[in-house]
């Protein structure tokens, strides 16, 4: 078959075409060099016999509106006179390249310009991971992210228990910003301090965990009418007194029955309609025989509802109850609470007005321990980066 016209337009002088698969989403060529001999390496001497060949696959450009796939074949030489047997070697293409520059270089510019990943990957017959690690390799973080309106932060261990980093969210387009090194108020400020000032004017809401050093740093950055506590965080504090009550009843029972309380713990909870009668008769009977665990139930219960509450000033009057509520109480771990929360009273109350949570920043939380685990820890602190902002962004 004639493929004379299909040559030129490869631009790759180099090879010549022998032969061509059409598949449905593929187009496949398939490619040897020109030369029918090599010169030997070590000799200087002329190799015109093959002993073994391979192939190596390399994407280009699309052609026929399908992803093109070439495929070299390359040979082993055996020299007559040393008999020494050196491959083949590309001058087009690296020894470890599987695609073509133009190829890098056309998948960059559209996404720089804005087109979707998805859609390059299709088009191209790449993965959407590797559109998106191609973008990141040499413009350090792809597209310039800036601030938004809503902001999410939060740490996460480069290793546990030593060393952290910080993790900046954009909460309206659901990716992150950047991460930077270490969780301390100089670092959080340093990271902020250098974006421009109309990008910080911008900030509306920033959500974060009971964090003093992260709440520290927004309110010397942004003031201190712009921190929201994630609910999640607030409702985790109420349970931690639920399991302290639960551990003080747990102490007055046999092993039998404190077995059986524990076995109960994830159905304190729940609402009648998700558990079954069995279920609900057990829990009532706990309810009725124990006073301290059904006043702590139902206060985490009460707390749990406020947080469905819409107006804002109605909302911060049931709080400070919620909050009389516990002080009053004989428990301590409700006393506790009740500290915790009249001093964090005004970033709770204002997610009644704003309502957003850091629930996407510990989903990325997640995703960046699985990361690191699949690279079995990343050392060098851009390449991390880089892994992330590829991995947990949407387009």
């Amino acid at each position: 078959m004639d493929f004379q016209c299909i040559e030129p337009w490869l631009g790759l002088p180099e090879f010549r075409v022998t032969g061509q698969v059409i598949r449905p989403h593929e187009h496949e060529l398939r490619l040897e060099r020109r030369d029918t001999y090599l010169v030997c390496p070590r000799c200087q001497g002329s190799c015109a016999r093959i002993k073994e060949g391979r192939q190596r696959c390399i994407r280009d450009l699309p052609i026929l509106d399908r992803p093109l796939t070439l495929r070299l074949r390359l040979g082993r030489f055996k020299c007559p006179d040393c008999h020494h047997r050196p491959w083949e070697k590309s001058e087009t293409f690296g020894d470890h390249v599987k695609w073509t520059e133009r190829l890098y270089d056309q998948v960059r510019q559209e996404f720089l310009h804005g087109c979707p990943c998805r859609d390059l990957a299709s088009r191209y017959g790449l993965s959407e991971r590797t559109v998106f690690r191609w973008t990141f390799e040499k413009s350090r973080g792809g597209r310039p992210r800036k601030l938004g309106r809503a902001l999410g932060i939060d740490e996460y261990s480069r290793r546990k228990g030593h060393r952290y980093n910080t993790i900046v969210v954009d909460l309206d387009k659901g990716r992150p910003i950047t991460t930077f090194k270490g969780r301390r108020v100089e670092d959080v400020v340093s990271w902020f301090k250098r974006r421009p000032q109309a990008e910080l004017d911008g900030v509306e809401v920033v959500v974060l965990d009971m964090s003093k050093s992260f709440f520290s740093s927004i309110n010397q950055v942004f003031g201190d009418q712009v921190e929201v506590i994630d609910r999640f965080h607030v409702v985790q504090q109420a349970v931690g007194a639920l399991d302290g009550v639960l551990r003080s009843v747990q102490k007055q029972l046999n092993p039998d029955e404190a077995k059986e309380l524990k076995k109960l713990r994830k159905r304190w909870l729940k609402l009648p309609n998700q558990l079954e009668v069995d279920e609900l008769i057990a829990r009532a009977d706990w309810r009725r025989r124990f006073p301290e665990l059904r006043e702590v139930i139902d206060w985490v219960q009460d707390l749990r509802k406020w947080f469905e509450r819409k107006y804002d000033k109605p909302a911060r009057a049931a709080l400070w109850k919620l909050i009389e509520r516990a002080r009053e109480s004989a428990l301590e771990p409700l006393q506790s609470v009740a500290g915790t929360l009249s001093r964090w009273f005004e970033p709770i109350a204002r997610y009644i007005r704003h309502r957003y949570t850091n629930g996407m920043t510990e989903g990325f939380n997640n995703k960046i321990k699985l990361i690191q685990r699949r690279a079995f820890g990343l050392r060098n602190e851009h390449n991390r980066k880089k892994r992330i902002l590829a991995d947990c962004a949407r387009t």
